[in-house]
């Protein structure tokens, strides 16, 4: 007879693995039984399966090939998320915000498959508890280590080695887990180089936990990331009595340090209590030597930036009854900003004269914040047939005197109208508080991260979408979503403004204005069974709007990175044990840039006189010109270019196959695998960059005494740096 709440722990003994299983919570937050929209946990196996670039699997890779979201530049690891931009994404490493997800200038990401456990994207309605930007949520958890057996894999791409082990310190009360991962780029071509000219690059990855229990109610965690990206040039001169030598090195990446408490404090309530530290800083260090003769002179000089987090945050979950999943806490974090410091010292030797002079040509002070935020939300069912999520997240961000205040309701509803088909609906309202100054397409070191400032208001988005869910064919899932999202406040920088590597008066360069973006996302999956994969089209439309006067004279533009149609194809089989394939395929309208329209360009000879400037002759004749847009010796422009409208070109769509085979073979103590991955299959030429360039053009004397003219007709190049590209790698699990 049962009297009263009894904790029974039972471990069964067994001496067979079973296949891999997945197993759904009545109270889970994604898929189609949860209450939220667009929310989707991406399978571990799906992101070892999914065929990569030089032997790396890639969740961010994965996450890509999901309805609404896109890569940006072909090849990279970014995401835009139903018309968001990079910054605007939360990616959380063990409940962590990390600031910078990128190896090779984004082209990778720092997550290894080895050392996840989950991985979760909330794109549409967004629980309570997440806040600080507008587009997504990817909730990254790293794993736990194994209690009772030692366990680890080993893998050797073209790219990088993968190390990862886990195991019991002591047996079912604490354990570990590592993974490590480095590239060897730097270490097989520098060898070859000459010794007057240098350049190397590597990245590494360090993940690694440790889970102790207490007792059955209470846990510890210890997290801790590390990783780096470092590029290092040389270049060394000789004359017959001149030296000269150059050094530069370039450091980027992430540190995060996270404590966390697992507390059950009775049948109904649970806590986690974190603290953690969290640090993303950028450093180049520049050396310049020369020495002719007798004379020494030497250039020092150190750029760094980065940001800092300190955070201690608290979360309860709380089920009163069966029918309420209650969850709330708060979180407390100091941001501590640094745009930017660059120290800088010469020297000069001159025989035994000596002087050194130190400058702080770039000095901006840093910049601390403070950041508050409370939620709660309540998960209930009104009826065996409609279940409501209702939540609210207020948060608080105090930078140099001025505080911000914003109260973001947050509301799902699920409606089961029987077993196979399900209604839902959301509304999420979210702020930001930190913008990301970027100069390039792609990720690079030089971005800064930068709070909101005086002038400066946070960044707010509304978003309202509503899906409809069918499981009535075995094995299968199908899915429709649509979506309606406005911003406010969201930045652009000014016409003929671009970021050039300085935070320096950042809040002059760019304006503050709307955006929307509207879609409907369509997904067929097949879940179950040797074949397996999905197939997912989304029609989309992502614009932006200035006031009169400002950015593109107040006028409506398409976004960068809209793109009206994307379809994605993945294809996973397993023949037998030994072989399976996977197979992914893409499509995407091109997105847009801004190209100069074209006037009459005519080109005639000129000569050069100080102090005359640019002139051309006409029969002998001398016409002064304005300051040409271009010139070279022997010609002279007379008209230019003009921009009218920004992100006035659309670029040619891009489609890709990748292709991937895995051979299993099974050893005494392990599982041996080679992999086999084509990016690209086809060799589709799509452009990573796209610029204008000019060819001249001889145009036909209409008379022999006039001299003779030419016009400049454009030209789009573009560069393709990722055609087809096989790989291989084999991994050892033991």
């Amino acid at each position: 007879m049962l009297l009263k709440d009894t904790l029974l722990n039972i471990r069964l003994a067994t001496d067979n693995m079973l296949e891999e299983v997945i197993v759904i919570s009545d109270r889970t937050e994604t898929g189609i039984t949860a209450t939220h929209t667009g929310a989707l946990d991406i399978p571990i196996t799906q992101i070892k399966n999914t065929p990569v670039i030089l032997g790396e699997a890639d969740a961010m890779k994965t996450i890509q090939l999901m309805p609404g979201v896109q890569a940006g530049v072909e090849g990279s690891a970014g995401l835009y998320v139903r018309g968001g931009s990079p910054d605007q994404n939360l990616i959380l490493l063990d409940g962590i915000p990390i600031y910078n997800v990128d190896h090779v200038l984004g082209f990778f990401s720092i997550f290894t498959p080895e050392a996840i456990k989950k991985v979760t994207l909330f794109k549409g309605s967004f629980p309570a508890r997440f806040g600080g930007r507008l587009s997504s949520v990817i909730d990254v958890r790293t794993n736990d280590g194994a209690m009772n057996t030692y366990q680890g894999s080993v893998t050797l791409g073209l790219l990088a080695t993968k190390l990862n082990l886990e195991g019991p310190i002591q047996k079912d009360r604490t354990s570990f887990t590592i993974s490590l991962r480095r590239s060897y780029l730097d270490l097989v071509t520098k060898p070859f180089m000459d010794d007057d000219e240098k350049v190397g690059y590597y990245f590494y990855d360090i993940n690694a936990k440790v889970n102790h229990k207490f007792s059955d109610k209470n846990r510890l965690f210890l997290s801790f990331y590390h990783g780096k990206d470092h590029l290092d040039t040389k270049f060394k001169d000789e004359w017959t009595d001149t030296y000269t030598e150059d050094n530069i090195n370039l450091d980027w990446g992430n540190t995060i340090l996270a404590l966390r408490w697992n507390n059950i404090l009775s049948n109904k309530i649970f806590s986690n209590t974190t603290i953690a530290y969290n640090q993303y800083k950028m450093e180049i260090d520049s050396k310049s030597a020369m020495e002719y003769k007798h004379i020494k002179q030497s250039y020092n000089a150190n750029y760094n930036s980065g940001i800092q987090d300190l955070s201690a945050q608290i979360d309860f979950d709380y089920t009163p009854t069966p029918r309420h999943h209650i969850k709330f806490g708060g979180n407390y974090t100091h941001h501590r900003f640094r745009p930017e410091i660059m120290t800088t010292k010469i020297s000069s030797t001159e025989g035994e004269y000596q002087e050194d002079s130190i400058y702080n040509s770039i000095s901006n002070n840093r910049i601390h914040a403070h950041e508050f935020s409370f939620y709660g939300e309540d998960n209930f069912d009104l009826s065996s047939q409609l279940r409501t999520n209702i939540g609210v997240h207020l948060s608080a961000f105090s930078v140099q005197g001025k505080t911000y205040f914003s109260l973001q309701p947050r509301f799902s509803i699920r409606y089961q109208f029987n077993k196979n088909i399900v209604f839902k609906g959301a509304y999420s309202q979210m702020s930001q508080y930190i913008n990301l100054l970027t100069s390039a397409p792609i990720s690079m070191p030089t971005d800064l991260w930068v709070p909101v400032t005086k002038t400066i208001k946070p960044m707010q988005s509304h978003q309202y979408s509503l899906g409809t869910y069918y499981t009535g064919l075995k094995a299968w899932e199908f899915s429709v979503e649509g979506y309606y999202k406005n911003m406010r406040n969201i930045l652009e920088y000014k016409d003929a403004t671009r970021y050039i590597g300085s935070s320096s008066s950042w809040e002059n360069k760019v304006e503050m204005g709307k955006g929307r973006s509207f879609g409907i996302e369509f997904m067929a999956q097949r879940t179950l069974g040797k074949t397996t994969g999905w197939i997912s089209y989304t029609l989309a439309k992502s614009d932006r709007i200035f006031t009169k006067g400002g950015i593109n004279n107040g006028k409506r533009f398409p976004f960068k990175y809209d793109r009206k149609h994307q379809i994605n194809l993945i294809v996973n089989h397993k023949f037998n044990d030994k072989i399976d394939i996977g197979a992914s395929w893409q499509f995407a309208t091109g997105g847009t840039t801004t190209i100069a329209q074209e006037k009459t360009n005519i080109i005639r000879p000129y000569e050069y006189y100080p102090g005359n400037g640019y002139s051309s002759t006409i029969n002998g004749n001398w016409a002064n010109s304005s300051t040409p847009f271009f010139s070279s010796r022997g010609f002279s422009i007379l008209e230019q270019d003009y921009i009218e409208t920004r992100n006035n070109y659309r670029l040619p769509a891009s489609h890709r196959l990748n292709f991937g085979i895995n051979f299993h073979k099974k050893t005494k103590r392990g599982m041996g695998t080679w992999n086999v991955s084509i990016y690209n299959v086809y060799n589709a030429m799509n452009p990573t960059f796209i610029h204008k360039s000019y060819r001249s053009v001889f145009i036909e004397n209409g008379s022999s005494t006039e001299s003779p003219q030419y016009t400049l007709q454009p030209v789009l190049k573009k560069l393709t740096i990722l055609p087809c590209i096989p790989s291989v790698s084999y991994t050892y699990k033991f």
